[in-house]
C-alpha cells in the first residue's frame, strides 16, 4: 500500500523535471492583444499512510506585447518530499525577447536559469539568440518554425563536473482551434551539439482537446524526451501520456 500511495503520489511531478529541453511554446499567451497578461499557476498537496508525503509547485508566467516587441517571463517550481527523502526538487526561470524584423519574422533572444536534482544538476544556464517565423496564421490556426543558438554553462551535482557547450534549437510548432469540437496543441524540439551533431536532445509534447458532449470534455496529452548522451546514472527517454475528463456544471 505504501508502494502504491508513492507511485501516485510521484505522478504529481511535472514530466519536466526530466527534461533538459523547456517547451516554452506551450507556455506562450497565444492572443493578438497588446499589453499585459499572464496568469499564476500554484499546487499543494500531501498524502498520509506510513510518510507523510507533500508537494508543492508555483508556475508564474507574464507577457507583455506591443507591435513590434514581445517580452515574456516564466518561471516553474517543484519540490516534492517523503519523510526522510527528497523526491523532486527543481526549478527554472526563462525570460525571453522577441522583436519584429518584418511582418512574421522575429528575433529572439532569451536566457535561462534551472536546477534540478533529478537530472543531477547544481545549476544550468544559457543565452541564445536566433530567428522565429510564423509561416501560417488564420483565425483557426498558427504554425511557427524557429532556430537559434544558445551557450549552455552546467554543474553536475554528484561529481563537481562542469560542462559549457554551444547548441541549436531548433523547433516547429502549431496551435489549431477550429472552434468547434476541439483544439491541438504540439511543438517539437530538436538541439543538436554544434560540434557533435550525434550529442542532441530531443523534445516533442503534443496535446488534444476535444468535446464529447456538451457537458464532457476530454483531455490527451503525450511528451517524449531523449537525450543521446545524458549525465551518468541518468536515462537517456523517457516519455509521459495522460487522458482526462472534466465535467461542466453549469447550464
Amino acid at each position: 500500500m505504501r508502494q502504491n500511495n508513492l507511485l501516485l503520489f510521484l505522478c504529481f511531478v511535472v514530466f519536466q523535471s526530466f527534461s533538459q529541453v523547456v517547451n516554452i511554446e506551450n507556455k506562450r499567451i497565444y492572443d493578438d492583444t497588446s499589453g499585459w497578461s499572464g496568469a499564476v499557476d500554484a499546487s499543494f498537496s500531501a498524502m498520509k499512510n506510513t510518510d507523510l508525503l507533500t508537494n508543492f509547485s508555483l508556475r508564474p508566467r507574464v507577457q507583455y506585447k506591443t507591435s513590434k516587441h514581445y517580452y515574456f517571463l516564466i518561471s516553474d517550481l517543484n519540490y516534492s518530499k517523503g519523510a526522510s527523502k527528497v523526491y523532486s526538487n527543481m526549478g527554472m526561470a526563462h525570460f525571453r525577447y522577441a522583436y519584429r524584423i518584418n511582418g512574421p519574422w522575429k528575433w529572439e533572444s532569451y536566457a535561462q536559469i534551472q536546477y534540478n536534482q533529478l537530472l543531477d544538476q547544481q545549476m544550468r544556464s544559457l543565452v541564445g539568440s536566433g530567428l522565429r517565423w510564423k509561416f501560417y496564421d488564420n483565425k483557426k490556426s498558427k504554425y511557427f518554425v524557429g532556430s537559434s543558438v544558445f551557450y549552455e554553462y552546467e554543474q553536475i551535482r554528484t561529481t563537481a563536473l562542469i560542462n559549457q557547450e554551444y547548441r541549436m534549437s531548433n523547433y516547429i510548432s502549431w496551435y489549431v482551434d477550429p472552434k468547434t469540437s476541439f483544439y491541438f496543441t504540439a511543438a517539437t524540439y530538436y538541439q543538436p551539439l554544434l560540434k557533435d551533431f550525434k550529442d542532441y536532445r530531443f523534445l516533442g509534447q503534443y496535446s488534444l482537446n476535444f468535446k464529447m458532449t456538451k457537458k464532457i470534455d476530454a483531455r490527451f496529452e503525450w511528451t517524449s524526451f531523449f537525450d543521446s548522451k545524458p549525465a551518468l546514472n541518468v536515462v537517456n527517454w523517457t516519455f509521459s501520456s495522460s487522458f482526462g475528463v472534466r465535467l461542466k456544471m453549469e447550464d
